[in-house]
C-alpha cells in the first residue's frame, strides 16, 4: 500500500474501500468514502459529510448545525439512575412552538416533526413537546 507524508485534492475524492487517518483529517468540502474510514485523531469537516450506513464514536458528536439521521439518533450506553427518589412529573405538549426551538428533533407517526427538550419554567425540568 502506498504511503503519503502528504494529500493535497483540489477536486473531489472518492475512496472505494476503505481510509485510515492516523492523526487528523480536514475536509474542506465532499468525502465520499464508500467503504469504511478510521481517524485515530479529529475529523473536520467544513463542507458536508455523507455517512450512508452508521457513525461510530468513543466521545461527542458536535454538530454546529442540524444533526439528521433517518432512522435514530441514540445512546448505547446503559443510563444509570441518580441517587434519591424520582419525583413524578408530567409530559408537556406545546401546540403552537417558538421557531427554531433548539432540542432532538423526531418525525411523529402522523408524518409531522416535533422537538424534545427540557421544560423548566415552573422550577422543575419537565420533558416537554412542541410540533415544530
Amino acid at each position: 500500500m502506498p504511503t503519503f507524508d502528504n494529500v493535497l485534492v483540489t477536486g473531489s475524492q472518492t475512496i472505494q474501500q476503505d481510509l485510515q487517518v492516523n492523526g487528523n483529517e480536514t475536509v474542506q468540502q465532499h468525502l465520499n468514502v464508500n467503504g469504511s474510514e478510521t481517524i485515530q485523531g479529529d475529523l473536520q469537516v467544513n463542507g458536508n459529510q455523507t455517512i450512508v450506513n452508521s457513525l461510530a464514536t468513543g466521545a461527542d458528536v458536535d454538530a454546529g448545525g442540524s444533526l439528521w439521521s433517518t432512522f435514530r439518533v441514540g445512546s448505547s450506553n446503559q443510563p444509570v439512575l441518580p441517587g434519591g427518589g424520582a419525583s413524578l412529573q408530567q409530559v408537556r405538549f406545546y401546540a403552537a412552538g417558538v421557531v427554531s426551538q433548539p432540542g432532538l428533533m423526531l418525525k411523529g407517526t402522523d408524518g409531522l416533526d416535533y422537538v424534545l427538550f427540557i421544560d423548566v419554567s415552573s422550577g422543575t425540568p419537565s420533558l416537554a413537546i412542541q410540533l415544530a
